[in-house]
């Protein structure tokens, strides 16, 4: 696979398999799997994809919308290229449902064995020489469980919260996931390192391989272009955020950047990109004349996004290896984020961007200010600019798929 040439059909199949996939309300929603399997297509790895996952009855709908989450629609299949792979659905009762949304470990564990099982009843396991789990909790539990009922060794990929983010109700299940697995994944050198540091994991069957972004998307187009199909104003500096309106996420930081930022300069504009349970404080917190919200947008228009801001603003408290750093870079745009997980290994491999640790409001606006005066959008110098795509991440995934089947 090093050397680019495609894999053998006769290679001994890998069955992967996750909850994250794009939904109808949230088409970039677990995008970074569907790349993984489209990269893994193009390269000839045979594997097959069990999407799954638990759909929303009336009484988790009215429950979700009391919370501020968007119900989940039920979903037949995922498309990845030219094939459709079938949803197979978990069936929860109320009570575990609703233990979901309020972190029950009994009802996170009881899902992950709903998963193994309908997995069990889809799948011919017996074909199969190693499992891949992207996500480490509730998915890479099940696919401990399948392992050990059938012998066949798993991995399994920590994208974030099942680490950053842990309950301590969850940490032994996680913990046992990762010292049962032939190897981990992680997505930066922060998020094993969190692994070590809360769970006492050894990190001995750990390697990082990080997320990539497709470089013929995401890239460069005109800026007023941009701005005129999304209706954005072209006498701006356009600082956006991309992302869940979340307080892990930073999102509640916002207004407080705005104000400072507004104090040192006063031709900003907002554009903020998502949705969750904090978009009803951001509408009435954020300065109105000067911020745009776009709600969810279809992972197809993140580009034209991207394309129109100045600054991508970072403010997570959290995150494993963020995509749409990627992204924006990809598109020529600076970011500013915050000291948190692997922000900075996805900003600062090629300075296309600046970290701030104390004081995150005051420090990101004069970050964003600094870089603002000095018109540091990069689409002019892009040939310098080094940015893994998925073929890199997804060869570096199969090296281990070889190593664990052997």
């Amino acid at each position: 696979m090093t050397n680019g040439e495609p894999m053998s059909r006769e290679t001994p199949s890998v069955l992967i398999f996750s909850e994250m996939f794009p939904k109808p309300k949230s088409s970039s929603s677990g995008i970074f799997i569907i790349e993984r399997l489209k990269a893994l297509q193009r390269l000839g790895m045979p594997f097959d994809f069990a999407p799954v996952s638990t759909f929303d009855n009336l009484s988790i709908r009215l429950l979700k919308k009391l919370k501020g989450y968007s119900p989940s629609e039920p979903i037949k299949s995922v498309q990845v290229n030219q094939k459709q792979y079938p949803v197979l659905n978990v069936s929860l009762g109320l009570r575990d449902r609703i233990g979901l949304i309020t972190q029950k470990a009994n009802s996170w564990v009881k899902y992950a064995h709903g998963m193994a099982t309908t997995i069990e009843k889809n799948k011919k396991l017996e074909e199969f020489r190693l499992l891949h789990a992207h996500r480490v909790f509730p998915e890479g539990y099940a696919a401990m469980l399948l392992s050990e009922n059938y012998s066949i060794p798993y991995i399994v990929t920590a994208h974030g919260g099942e680490i950053h983010s842990i309950s301590n109700k969850n940490k032994a299940f996680v913990k046992e996931v990762l010292e049962k697995a032939a190897r981990v994944i992680f997505v930066s050198k922060a998020l094993m390192k969190d692994a070590c540091e809360k769970l006492g994991y050894d990190k001995s069957n750990g390697i990082v391989i990080p997320n990539g972004v497709d470089t013929n998307v995401f890239k460069p187009m005109d800026k007023e272009e941009a701005r005129k199909k999304m209706s954005l104003p072209l006498d701006k500096k356009i600082v956006g955020f991309v992302g869940n309106l979340i307080e892990v996420k930073g999102a509640d930081r916002l207004p407080a950047i705005a104000r400072e930022l507004m104090k040192l300069r006063s031709d900003v504009f907002f554009l903020i990109v998502g949705d969750g349970p904090l978009m009803k404080t951001l509408r009435e917190k954020m300065p109105r004349d000067n911020t745009h919200f776009t709600g969810r947008i279809h992972h197809d228009l993140m580009p034209l996004a991207l394309n129109t801001m100045d600054v991508m603003v970072v403010a997570s408290r959290n995150e494993g290896f963020p995509a749409t750093i990627l992204e924006a870079r990809g598109c020529g745009i600076w970011v500013i984020g915050s000291e948190a997980g692997g922000v900075s290994e996805a900003i600062d491999s090629d300075g296309m961007g600046g970290i701030v640790g104390e004081n995150i409001e005051k420090s990101l606006s004069e970050a964003i200010d600094s870089s603002l005066d000095r018109g540091l959008h990069l689409a002019s110098s892009r040939e310098r600019v080094q940015i893994p795509s998925w073929e890199d991440t997804v060869e570096a995934e199969v090296r281990v798929y070889r190593e664990c089947m052997e």
